[in-house]
């Protein structure tokens, strides 16, 4: 898939990955016609998918490839991305002024973060001496990053009612590298580390998560070591 999306914007890309194709094809039968078998016309992992279960198709494969009508090749049940399934993109123009060198250029890319300018220039001013200079860095970073929104909600976040959460608690063996910090709303933030179910259920009333946020927060306390939170349907 990351070949296809780096090719995608060259010229007649779905002739040559078709062609690509044709010859993989060849070598890739050949590698696993050990474990896999004919099944009805498709590739089933030998003794161990029964005929009649149907083939896994991932959101991802139903985006991207789910117009393509060739039949898939199957493994262990589940549809692989298929090598000619990429279709040409006309590349999209952006201003070649952009870039960190030039007062212009840093005009732009500040114009782009005006809707979390003032949040910026408060931890910028804030620094949290509790923590590390990466740690410190990395949360100015990342509140460009989610444009100034709740990694949860999707809300603007507001001084005073926000904290940079690790994601792997540092007691737990995170550290404080930008992949492993989001940015919550702080009443998000209390209901991840929440144990008792009177303040779980509070926060729930507060926040009202749809099924998508909840999931997000639920994964998020799994790292925390913490436990799903379960609705009752």
């Amino acid at each position: 898939m990351g070949v296809h999306n780096y090719y995608r914007f060259a010229t007649l890309c779905s002739i040559d990955f078709g062609e690509i194709n044709f010859v993989i094809n060849k070598s890739l039968y050949n590698r696993l016609k050990g474990s896999i078998k004919k099944v009805k016309g498709k590739n089933h992992k030998r003794n161990k998918i029964p005929e009649t279960e149907q083939i896994h198709y991932s959101k991802v494969y139903q985006k991207l490839y789910g117009n393509y009508k060739q039949k898939p090749k199957v493994i262990m049940g589940i549809a692989i991305f298929p090598i000619y399934g990429c279709k040409f993109k006309t590349p999209l123009n952006f201003t070649q002024e952009i870039c960190s060198y030039t007062e212009l250029g840093r005009a732009l890319i500040h114009n782009k973060l005006s809707n979390v300018k003032d949040l910026i220039v408060h931890l910028l001013k804030n620094k949290d001496f509790d923590n590390s200079t990466e740690f410190n860095d990395n949360r100015i970073s990342l509140i460009a990053g989610q444009n100034g929104k709740c990694a949860i909600t999707n809300q603007p976040l507001k001084r005073g009612e926000m904290d940079c959460h690790h994601k792997t608690p540092k007691s737990l063996g995170g550290t404080d590298e930008y992949k492993n910090l989001v940015w919550l709303n702080r009443d998000v933030h209390k209901l991840i580390h929440a144990t008792s179910h009177n303040t779980i259920n509070k926060y729930l009333g507060l926040l009202n998560l749809d099924n998508a946020m909840l999931k997000k927060v639920n994964s998020l306390r799994l790292l925390t070591d913490n436990l799903e939170i379960k609705i009752s349907t």
